[in-house]
């Protein structure tokens, strides 16, 4: 492995990239399986439907909706900033507003974590 692609030497511009490109690719693989669960209505109707969202009230996919939740979060703050430098506000200050990024999304995260954490508490581990 190239010495300058390890993270450890990554700087806020290349965390922001590399944190952007991680986000959406789970945000997109979320819109496959999501896209899988609505089409059970056509593979079994609303009885179909049921099932499905029947199996996934437990904790693990509480679980997952939380990552996802970090996932759009990020990405979504972190577009704005984009949308910024692209427009030519901030260029000269890219890491200053990573850390901006960084500590909204925390902050929305925090809380947002209330919320998952009420729903997590309401369901089972397992069916």
């Amino acid at each position: 492995m190239y010495a300058d692609l390890a993270p450890r030497r990554y700087r806020a511009g290349m965390w922001a990239f590399a944190l952007h490109r991680i986000s959406g690719l789970a945000i997109a693989l979320f819109l496959l399986l999501h896209i899988w669960e609505i089409t059970s209505v056509t593979r079994g109707g609303a009885q179909g439907f049921d099932q499905t969202m029947a199996r996934l009230a437990v904790r693990p996919f509480v679980i997952g909706e939380f990552l996802l939740f970090l996932a759009v979060v990020f990405h979504g703050i972190n577009g704005v900033r984009l949308v910024l430098m692209d427009m030519g506000a901030g260029v000269r200050r890219q890491k200053a507003l990573f850390w901006w990024v960084l500590g909204i999304s925390a902050a929305v995260i925090v809380y947002g974590a209330f919320f998952f954490a009420r729903r997590f508490a309401a369901y089972p581990w397992s069916l």
